[in-house]
């Protein structure tokens, strides 16, 4: 009798609308032709293609805000990052498609694979993503090309006084500039620099000083006199060459070079050259500050380009003693590395790295040794001696470039012999074959640092105990300081600064590296420790140097140079812990210790010092600014006043770009300011 009049009920669920369709077939949309949608359409059937008619469905195009595109890009960034750091040497596309134990696999490879076929290849110059530490743009925007220097023996004393590869001149003029590595001393005395400024402008204040005195160059009369005195002195310098230099580099037959001087008739400029060399260093080793300027007038007349055009074993010679020691001593490092490059070119001309005859082992072995029975060096055994020593000179001189080896020994292509004993008690060849087995090792650690990506701490750590594998395995004489002749102990002095050298570099480039994004907090317990070995290596340099050095020009100008080298280290652990609120004392009276040690050694190194020589002074100078500002303000000048030390290194090195050791200094306002344009 009632109904219901609601106008409401329950009604089911409306079904999804259909998807909407192109009004137009696929294949008359691909024709441009008019379709009347029909199935097939009229245009499809007349064309006899019925069967490619169909109608594609329309799809909803969502539009991505820009948040939600920022999210995802970070995200992407995110987990990118996380795939490098754990497949470093691996491109991301390469990882796709494989299952998870090959990506397990390739976690378990280890760089020491690599270091014992002696490939340490990282990824390719291609490689966008790669990080190189030396920029092909230096801080001030100056670009590679423009990079010059001037070391030609016409220069002012002033600019004789430092290099750039050294560190030590200040860059007197604006491009004055080459390419330097992160093992270079620019690269840890910017550091400094960066987390104390005042240290930058007290060094640069004492540059200022010694711009305005110059360093006045010495001369005394040569030519005057009669000849049996200039013979006197050519037998001096001689006697103190063989004495003091030939056991660092022991290529020449020492009796048959001195048979041919008494002789006097050999007039070619191959000898002529190498005898102007040899008394040219052995000058510097008797303690004369003038008779070498004179002789290397000399020796210049005979080694001119035509020099490399007259391949004989006397020229190479000369040109190794020229590039691997003198004109380090002039401080003209890039004219040394130009130098033993040609040398090195010269000696493969002569045939110098193969052998004369066949061997027995293979391509891929390192040469062993063979003995000699005569007690004369042969011409043969001086061939290998003079290749192993430019091999020698020229491995020692780049250890703080950074740069490539350029194929300075290829096992695939070389094979000479090792030196061998011309007697039981040779110690000389001796010397040189532990020297040789050092270079091998500090040869692939120098090719390792010119490549493309970062050493790793594990390289690192195996590096570090290969060489002080060697050091262990050198016989007595070559290690105990006791009951030794003295041609012996001037060789292991060179060698143990060498050896504590390289592992410095090791440690203090790692260190450098860690600086990138770090806090000190932040560190893990083997990072840690790679800082603890650097300072312990460091102070054990000093200890050694200070203990063991002899009142030779000579040695003293090898031995102050690596005690500049190591009291960087102390240098930087100061400044280091000046940047945290939490001092480690120890640490901090461990590196002063060290650093007062190191100035009475070079105050008592000072009367056999070159008169240009100032790394002394740029030791003291940078010591008293940050132990000023330690003991004044407890932490370094930095911008906003953060000087951590692991983080300065955001300024400069971001990947993608590449950093420039060699221009550390200074920036050109500076530079312009201290030392005007002549």
């Amino acid at each position: 009798m009632f109904h219901n009049f609601s106008s409401h009920k329950e009604s089911s669920p409306s079904p999804p609308a259909p998807a909407r369709l192109n009004k137009s077939c696929s294949e008359c949309t691909r024709r441009k032709v008019k379709c009347d949608g029909g199935h097939p359409c009229s245009s499809c059937t007349y064309y006899k293609v019925s069967h490619l008619c169909s109608y594609r469905q329309r799809n909803k195009r969502n539009a991505a805000s820009r948040s939600t595109l920022d999210e995802v890009s970070e995200r992407l960034r995110l987990r990118t990052e996380i795939l490098e750091q754990l497949f470093p040497d691996t491109a991301v596309d390469e990882l796709v498609g494989k299952s998870r134990d090959e990506l397990l696999e390739i976690l378990r490879i280890e760089p020491a694979s690599k270091l014992t076929t002696g490939e340490t290849g990282g990824p390719s110059s291609g490689d966008p993503d790669v990080v190189d530490d030396s920029a092909q743009l230096s801080e001030n925007g100056e670009p590679a090309a423009d990079r010059q220097w001037d070391e030609s023996s016409h220069q002012p004393p002033v600019l004789q006084a430092g290099d750039d590869i050294n560190a030590i001149n200040l860059a007197t003029d604006r491009h004055r500039r080459s390419y330097l590595g992160v093992t270079s001393i620019s690269a840890i005395l910017r550091a400094i620099f960066r987390l104390c400024p005042s240290a930058k402008h007290r060094v640069a204040d004492q540059a200022k000083r010694w711009s305005e005195a110059p360093i006045q160059p010495q001369t005394a009369p040569f030519l005057s006199g009669d000849l049996s005195t200039h013979l006197l002195k050519e037998q001096r310098c001689i006697d103190f060459y063989f004495e003091h230099v030939h056991p660092i580099v022991p290529m020449l037959d020492e009796e048959d070079f001195r048979a041919s001087y008494s002789l006097g008739h050999r007039r070619d400029p191959g000898w002529l050259g190498l005898l102007n060399m040899v008394i040219t260093i052995g000058s510097i080793a008797s303690g004369s500050d003038v008779l070498h300027e004179q002789y290397y007038q000399q020796a210049r007349s005979f080694l001119d380009l035509d020099s490399f055009g007259a391949g004989n074993l006397e020229s190479l010679q000369a040109l190794c003693l020229l590039g691997g020691l003198y004109l380090h001593y002039r401080n003209a490092p890039n004219m040394a590395y130009a130098v033993l490059g040609g040398a090195h070119r010269v000696a493969i001309a002569l045939g110098l790295h193969r052998e004369s005859r066949r061997r027995s082992t293979t391509a891929t072995e390192v040469p062993v040794q063979e003995d000699v029975t005569h007690n004369k060096v042969s011409r043969l055994e001086t061939r290998r001696r003079t290749w192993w020593s430019l091999f020698c000179l020229d491995t020692w001189a780049s250890m703080t470039l950074g740069r490539p080896t350029c194929g300075r020994w290829e096992t695939a292509t070389m094979d000479t012999l090792f030196p061998s004993l011309a007697t039981e008690g040779d110690h000389i060849a001796v010397s040189l074959r532990a020297s040789v087995n050092f270079c091998l090792i500090c040869n692939r650690i120098q090719h390792r640092f010119a490549q493309f990506s970062r050493l790793t701490i594990s390289e690192a750590v195996i590096f570090d105990q290969e060489l002080q594998a060697w050091y262990n395995s050198l016989p007595s004489v070559l290690r105990s300081p006791t009951n030794s002749a003295s041609r012996p102990t001037i060789a292991r002095e060179f060698m143990r600064n060498r050896y504590l050298n390289i592992r410095l570099i090791l440690m203090r480039s790692l260190i450098l590296y860690l600086a990138h994004g770090r806090q000190k907090a932040q560190l893990n317990t083997e990072e840690l420790q790679i800082i603890g070995t650097c300072q312990t290596v460091s102070a054990e340099a000093i200890d050694s140097i200070a203990l063991y050095w002899t009142p030779n020009r000579v040695h003293v100008w090898n031995s102050a140079w690596y005690l500049f080298q190591a009291c960087m280290v102390p240098l930087l652990s100061i400044v280091m812990e000046g940047s945290r609120s939490d001092l480690n004392v120890e640490s901090l009276t461990s590196a002063r210790a060290s650093l007062v040690k190191a100035f009475e050694t070079f105050s008592e190194m000072k009367p056999w010092m070159r008169s240009s020589d100032r790394s002394p002074d740029i030791v003291a100078a940078i010591y008293e600014a940050i132990t000023g500002e330690a003991e004044g303000a407890g932490r370094t000048p930095s911008q906003d006043g953060d000087s951590n030390f692991f983080g300065w290194y955001d300024e400069q090195l971001t990947f993608g770009t590449e950093l420039d050791w060699g221009s550390f200094l200074m920036d050109d306002d500076l530079q312009g300011a201290l030392f005007p344009t002549q």
